[in-house]
């Protein structure tokens, strides 16, 4: 926190959303994987940290709209980071990082969707810089990992190549 008050140079940087808890993002994204996928619902989207001030920061995470066939054959918006992630060309996200990786769930053979997404947006350079944000990114997406216990162990990389 006191590492985003700085770069957005803001005393008054407050949380903007209702707080979710780790347990609770885990809760719902694993359910979701487990039950039945509803085309008319689709997943939800979490927004796991808002902050605003002197700038806005965002950070959500959610079940990929996108199918991993999709992801792989859209190469001007997709760039394979590893054989898991893949990340989105900033410039087709409005500068946010986002980034899919595979993510298989246990006891959800059914599973819909196994791209777990996951995208920051912060204020341009040079309040955040571009390693800071990506390190932002990097951070939510191994910690969805870990907690959600992707049987698949998705590696994802500590140095995201946003540019292609």
């Amino acid at each position: 926190m006191e590492t985003l008050r700085a770069s957005l140079d803001s005393g008054d940087l407050k949380f903007s959303n209702t707080a979710l808890s780790v347990d609770q993002l885990k809760k719902g994204l694993a359910q979701e994987a487990i039950d039945p996928y509803d085309k008319l619902r689709g997943f939800k989207e979490y927004e796991t940290c808002g902050l605003s001030g002197n700038g806005r920061f965002t950070a959500m995470a959610r079940w990929a709209a996108d199918s991993l066939k999709s992801v792989q054959t859209n190469t001007e918006r997709w760039h394979r980071a590893t054989a898991d992630v893949y990340v989105a060309d900033p410039s087709s996200v409005g500068g946010d990082v986002d980034l899919v990786f595979r993510c298989a769930i246990k006891g959800a053979s059914g599973q819909a969707q196994v791209l777990l997404e996951t995208r920051v947006s912060a204020p341009d350079p040079p309040r955040v810089s571009e390693a800071f944000h990506q390190q932002l990114a990097v951070k939510l997406a191994r910690t969805l990992r870990d907690e959600l216990e992707c049987t698949n162990e998705p590696n994802i990389p500590d140095e995201l190549d946003v540019d292609g």
